[in-house]
C-alpha cells in the first residue's frame, strides 16, 4: 500500500506510538489465538500519514522466534513503513487476510488483519483505516 500511495505522489510518513516486547497475557485474545506460543512478542503500533493526514492505525505482533537473522531488523523500523520492509524482497507470504468494519457513532471504519510469514515464521498485522483514509472516500466505496 505504501508503494502504491508513493507512486501517486503521496508523501507517506509513519509515527510510532508503541514499540516494545510484551508477554502472551498482554495480547488480545484474538491475537493470541492466531500466533504460536512464545515467551515474548514484539508489538509495534503506528499511525500512518498520507500528505500529513492520519490515514491508518497499524498494530504488528511478532513472536520473538520470528525475529531471527535479517528479520531482527523489524525491531528497529522506527519511522520506516512496515510494507517497505515486508515487500522489499524478503521471503514473505500471506496466510490470510480478513476484512471487516468497526462500527462507531461517527460511521464505520474499515479494518483488515493479515497473518504473514517471513521465512515461514508468522507475524500478525492489523490495520484500521481512519476517516481521512482514501478507502472511505465516495469514489472508493463498494456498491452493494
Amino acid at each position: 500500500m505504501t508503494r502504491r500511495f508513493e507512486k501517486q505522489g503521496v508523501t507517506v510518513t509513519v509515527q510510532p506510538k508503541r514499540e516494545c516486547f510484551v508477554t502472551r497475557e498482554e495480547l488480545g485474545e484474538s491475537e493470541a489465538e492466531q500466533l504460536p506460543v512464545s515467551a515474548r512478542y514484539w508489538i509495534r503500533e503506528i499511525v500512518l500519514f498520507g500528505d500529513d493526514e492520519a490515514w491508518l492505525l497499524g498494530r504488528t505482533v511478532i513472536p520473538e522466534e520470528t525475529l531471527t537473522g535479517p528479520d531482527l531488523a523489524l525491531v528497529d523500523l522506527g519511522t520506516v513503513p512496515l510494507g517497505r520492509y515486508l515487500f522489499g524482497g524478503n521471503n514473505m507470504t500471506r496466510d490470510y487476510i480478513h476484512l471487516g468494519q468497526l462500527p462507531l457513532e461517527e460511521g464505520d471504519l474499515w479494518a483488515r488483519r493479515s497473518r504473514l510469514r517471513l521465512s515461514d515464521k508468522p507475524l500478525l498485522l492489523t490495520e484500521i483505516f481512519l476517516p481521512d483514509s482514501p478507502v472511505h472516500r465516495p469514489e472508493n466505496k463498494v456498491q452493494g
